[in-house]
């Protein structure tokens, strides 16, 4: 009888296996060029780009009780568990709260310790739950994307994380709603595994997974990165974007145009960095930004790199036709240009059109 060695088998790396998968399946291979070409494919011919994105997080049992209250409308909209349970009425977030055991910590110092402060008085305590946001375009049949939640929650984190979630697809303003789920995920491992510490690359899988489970109830749906379209990432917290799209409390001020002024909303920062880029035109005519322009540059090349290597692939399977079409898309990607330099660029602009209209008054007179 041959003997048996044991061998070390790598984790959590490319060719491993991760014990904590449950045998899982791994997506489709959208890092691949196949996988690559065939979600920038389904874009161009119209699919809707899925989005996930993390609100935040509950860092003791009162926040992410608060989170609970608010998605389920204080007990008007139903609360779906990981046990396939269906909460409706104001004690579900308590019952949740209780069972997930994120109340056991009143006692100070004890895990979950609600009154937990590192010894400079500072430190919080981390997160006890994460809240994420899968949405999708107005127009997508809200069930669709509530058994896509419900696939991608169970793929992810049964039997390691415990979950709930909320479907919002109330219509709001003359544009309607787009419908989305609150799914509110437990940090702590179940079984004393790591905890969930979401990254940018585990971001993008989850908007890839989700894609692939509303693809299979036949939604198109689609999840490509938006440097890949040309477009320049310019990150914002919640509060910073909604306020930028909120209109300006006095778009008459004093000595701001008011198309200058509604090009940053009602947003503080917003208006502090186009006056920080108004200075610097006036002062030197021109604006640097060396290094975020450096940094989109290098993004560009990785984009290219992409393009070139789905080119291949796709000449490689005889689909000529394609490969020209991705040629195309990739000459006509935007000019790289940095958050600063598009607003020095929209400042420039607009001192253009209002010189042009003194000009038309001077003349009038």
């Amino acid at each position: 009888m041959p003997s048996k060695r044991p061998f070390r088998v790598a984790r959590d790396v490319p060719g491993g296996i991760n014990p904590g998968s449950f045998g899982r399946k791994g997506g489709r291979g959208g890092q691949s060029p196949a996988g690559w070409a065939e979600r920038m494919g389904s874009s161009g011919r119209g699919a809707k780009e899925v989005l996930v994105k993390i609100s935040g997080g509950g860092r003791d049992a009162d926040g992410v009780q608060a989170h609970f209250e608010y998605i389920d409308r204080h007990g008007k909209l139903d609360i779906e568990t990981d046990q396939g349970e269906v909460l409706h009425g104001k004690t579900a977030a308590t019952e949740l709260i209780n069972e997930w055991a994120l109340d056991y910590g009143a006692v100070p110092g004890a895990p979950h310790s609600r009154g937990k402060i590192g010894a400079d008085g500072k430190r919080r305590q981390p997160r006890q739950a994460f809240n994420i946001v899968l949405s999708m375009p107005a127009g997508t049949p809200p069930q669709k994307v509530l058994q896509a939640v419900k696939k991608f929650a169970r793929e992810e984190f049964a039997h390691q994380h415990r979950y709930a979630m909320a479907l919002h697809a109330e219509e709001r303003g003359k544009h309607g709603m787009h419908p989305h789920v609150h799914l509110v995920v437990k940090a702590e491992h179940e079984y004393g595994g790591p905890r969930l510490n979401p990254r940018k690359a585990d971001l993008q899988r989850w908007r890839e997974r989700f894609a692939d489970y509303l693809t299979e109830l036949g939604v198109a749906a689609t999840a490509t990165r938006r440097e890949d379209r040309g477009f320049v990432k310019t990150h914002k917290k919640t509060s910073i974007y909604r306020a930028a799209h909120r209109e300006p409390r006095n778009p008459g001020a004093p000595g701001q145009p008011e198309t200058m002024n509604t090009a940053a909303g009602d947003s503080v920062f917003m208006r502090r960095k186009l006056e920080a880029v108004k200075r610097e035109l006036r002062t030197t005519g021109t604006v640097e930004d060396r290094d975020g322009y450096r940094s989109l540059l290098n993004v560009r090349a990785k984009v290219n790199k992409r393009y070139g290597e789905a080119i291949n692939w796709l000449r490689q399977q005889g689909r000529e036709e394609e490969a020209r079409r991705f040629e195309l898309m990739q000459q006509h990607l935007p000019q790289v240009r940095s958050e600063k330099q598009m607003i020095a660029d929209a400042v420039v602009a607009q001192q253009r059109v209002s010189s042009g209209r003194n000009e038309d008054q001077g003349r009038a007179l």
